[in-house]
This record gives C-alpha cells, sequence and structure tokens, in this order.
C-alpha cells in the first residue's frame, strides 16, 4: 500500500464512523423520546385511574353513612 491509498482509507474510515455515530445518536434521540411519550402516557393513564378509584372511594363511602343515617332515623322513629 502506497502512502496515498493509506490516507484515503484514514479518510474514508473516519467518514464512515462518524455517519455511523450520527445515525446512531439520530436513533437514540427517537427512541428517547418515544419511551417519553409512552411513559407520560402511561402516568396519566393511571393518574385518571387513581381519581376514579377516589372518586368511586368517596361515593361509597358517602352511601354508606347516608345508610347508617337513614337506618338511625328507621330506629328512632320506632
Amino acid at each position: 500500500m502506497s502512502r496515498w491509498d493509506i490516507v484515503l482509507f484514514a479518510v474514508a474510515s473516519y467518514f464512515a464512523i462518524m455517519g455511523l455515530v450520527r445515525l446512531m445518536q439520530a436513533r437514540r434521540g427517537r427512541l428517547v423520546r418515544q419511551f417519553q411519550e409512552e411513559f407520560r402516557k402511561q402516568r396519566e393513564k393511571v393518574l385518571k385511574q387513581q381519581v376514579e378509584d377516589d372518586r368511586k372511594a368517596r361515593e361509597l363511602a358517602q352511601q354508606q353513612q347516608f345508610e347508617e343515617f337513614i337506618k338511625q332515623k328507621q330506629k328512632e322513629a320506632a
């Protein structure tokens, strides 16, 4: 191999490696954004479910209190 062959090979290798690095960085960026979006959606879903569970628990507690109140009033009336 001549000196020019080695220089051309080194330059071509440099550009190939830099191109690969850029492609890998772009892919990593897309994956990070995708996972962040999935995480955000899942977090919203969990929060909505917690709010719904809390609402149902409050309604159930209110209903039980109302039923106890009615029973107490019925006992007092009897």
